[in-house]
């Protein structure tokens, strides 16, 4: 029999599994043992090809590099557009339905973090985003997400260290394909970003934190959305205040199982004029005070028809300098890609065709 013909199987996309389904299905096809397959899987996923005569444990069996090669089939995702501006890239893929996803890459000091989408549209409706324009339409697959990262490191060339689940869609509302992606994406063997290097930065529902707490990811960074410090002021921004208030956010926050020494990155969109006085800041940290908090600062991004305006880097600091009065540890996000529109809260394409 030809090593191709094992069960007659087609052939897997590596990018989209972790080492043990790609073992399990080299095992299937190829009769490979778990060295040869641990070495494959690493070579393809490290580098995005496969060189069969570098596989020092691939066996020599006559037919199995064009077999290897049969086996295997690479992610096509079709790349719309590549932006860039001082630095930052923003691309966009089309999916199989028509439907379009944007992708940032940003570059940090010494690594590139990559933003990803996990569904096309949103449902949550916060008033400052402008994906929550497009309204809901699907779900991304946890491939869909991974290709975002293919493109990034194979296509385009980026050394990507960092993810952040930032991009178009709420991370929660897709949990079992986002915690899908990030097992390939955390698999030692294959894109090897640890955990700690990977954030999910939610509206802040109770349940999908619930949720989250209780899968095998738990241990990534959280990032909630608060952007008020009433739940006055937060609930005109974000509906899903009204249905998870800012106390009952404290409270699901306060049982999740954070990594020893981890912290709540409170993401705060500054808002002049709407959230950025003296009194939010002082009602801002006494309603988080329960927890181990870190505040990222970020001023807010106007897209197309905007409610409000830019918010200027004065006032974001001096934002930042009322709430480090009170004693916080604070972080003002470098607000990369305005120019691209490809800043927090600017992602957002118009939906394809529906499928019927």
């Amino acid at each position: 029999m030809e090593p191709h013909a094992f069960k007659g199987l087609g052939p897997v996309n590596p990018f989209s599994l972790t080492y043990d389904a790609f073992r399990n299905a080299m095992v299937a096809r190829l009769g490979l043992d778990r060295y040869a397959s641990a070495e494959l899987y690493t070579m393809v996923v490290r580098s995005g090809a496969v060189d069969t005569s570098a596989l020092t444990r691939l066996p020599r069996r006559e037919g199995l590099p064009e077999a290897v090669h049969g086996a295997l089939a690479f992610p096509a995702p079709e790349l719309v557009t590549v932006k860039e501006a001082d630095g930052v890239v923003k691309f966009t893929i089309r999916l199989h339905d028509g439907h379009e996803v944007e992708s940032v890459v940003l570059p940090m000091l010494n690594h590139y973090t990559l933003c990803v989408s996990s569904q096309v549209g949103c449902k949550r409706g916060c008033l400052f985003c402008t994906t929550a324009k497009m309204g809901f339409v699907r779900d991304l697959t946890p491939t869909e997400i991974l290709d975002q990262l293919y493109v990034a490191r194979h296509v385009l060339s980026y050394s990507i260290q960092n993810i952040v689940f930032m991009g178009m869609g709420e991370p929660l509302d897709n949990l079992d394909a986002v915690a899908g992606a990030i097992g390939v994406m955390s698999d030692q063997r294959g894109f090897d970003i640890p955990l700690r290097r990977i954030t999910v930065s939610t509206v802040g529902s109770a349940e999908g934190i619930e949720k989250l707490a209780a899968s095998p990811v738990s241990s990534v960074n959280l990032a909630v959305s608060v952007n008020g410090a009433t739940d006055e002021v937060r609930s005109r921004l974000m509906p899903v205040n009204r249905k998870t208030p800012l106390k009952t956010l404290v409270e699901t926050l306060a049982r999740y199982p954070f990594a020893r020494k981890g912290a709540l990155f409170a993401e705060y969109i500054v808002i002049e004029g709407v959230n950025d006085s003296e009194e939010d800041a002082k009602a801002l940290v006494k309603v988080l005070s329960p927890l181990a908090v870190r505040y990222n600062l970020i001023g807010f991004n106007a897209g197309p028809g905007a409610p409000f305006s830019s918010t200027c880097q004065e006032a974001v600091e001096r934002f930042r300098d009322l709430l480090v009065h009170e004693g916080t540890y604070v972080r003002i996000r470098a607000s990369k890609g305005r120019d691209l529109v490809a800043g927090c809260g600017q992602l957002g394409k118009k939906a394809g065709p529906s499928i019927g």
